[in-house]
């Protein structure tokens, strides 16, 4: 291996610096950062966050919107992000079983994996139903716990993995409108009921818009460790009883089917709690 050079070093500092604004960016969503947003998420500069994001900009893989002036991932992402997805086997795999759902259902179904302490999502079926509840696009990452499939990751964990997130993420969760003991008691219901289910809408001041709602199964490894879950969601009447219960028993048998086909994948999934993240496959 080659000495690291003061050069290189600069360089990986500038490359984790871009990896800093684009994971902030990815977190923010549909809503978009400002400048000044991105700053503070970031614990930056204002001037490096700018130069950042004016070089991000030039390469498409940031966009700004012109009257909010605030800046979203951009769409050349979306090309990388299909690439990626071709190596990963297990949301190929998966694939034919959030088609089944949504064909079920007819409510919009996705699959989301967890990466550290976040999940991403992974891949999205949109539904049928004239009314759609589009709450997640793909390749957005949020902080475990929010959200009914990350809810259903983040309660199958051992309680002392449990107790780390919750501690590890609290900057993380802050531009949601959950506080920890909401998160505990969500945790509390899903393990009881074997299903998360979430009616709150995930950001911070708006809380007041109801008639959504999720629900998430977790998709474990042989070992019992979760390492994805299948999360469907929809106006809130549709998930309601007793149609909740057809819903999550259908999310509970593709779950189980998807873990007997995905065993290998699943187990060649990293063996460390803080390091745990979908790998490719052959």
């Amino acid at each position: 291996m080659e000495p690291v050079t003061d050069d290189l070093k600069s360089e990986n500092r500038n490359i984790g610096r871009i990896m800093v604004v684009l994971d902030a960016l990815a977190k923010g969503g549909s809503m978009g950062l400002r400048l000044t947003d991105v700053v503070e998420r970031t614990q930056m500069g204002k001037t490096t966050v700018h130069r950042l994001l004016a070089g991000l900009l030039a390469n498409g893989l940031v966009e700004q919107d012109e009257d909010s002036s605030r800046f979203f991932i951009g769409l050349k992402m979306l090309a990388l992000g299909a690439a990626v997805k071709e190596r990963f086997g297990f949301v190929r795999m998966a694939e034919p079983a959030l088609e089944r759902i949504c064909q079920t259902t007819h409510d919009t179904t996705y699959l989301v994996g967890r990466v550290q302490d976040d999940v991403v999502c992974l891949d999205c079926h949109e539904g049928y139903y004239p009314i759609k509840v589009l709450t997640l696009n793909v390749g957005d990452r949020r902080p475990l716990g929010i959200g009914a499939g990350s809810m259903a990751i983040l309660a199958a964990l051992p309680d002392e993995e449990v107790e780390r997130v919750l501690l590890t993420q609290t900057q993380a969760r802050t531009p949601f409108p959950f506080d920890e003991l909401q998160l505990r008691e969500m945790i509390a219901a899903t393990r009881r009921n074997g299903y998360a289910y979430n009616n709150i809408h995930l950001f911070r001041n708006m809380e007041q818009v109801t008639g959504m709602a999720g629900i998430g199964v977790a998709i474990r490894r042989r070992d019992g460790l979760p390492v994805a879950a299948l999360h469907i969601t929809s106006i809130t009447s549709r998930m309601d009883p007793p149609r909740r219960d057809s819903i999550v028993a259908i999310l509970q048998e593709e779950a189980r089917q998807l873990e007997s086909l995905l065993e290998p994948v699943l187990d060649d999934i990293s063996r460390s709690p803080r390091n745990r993240a979908l790998r490719p496959v052959a």
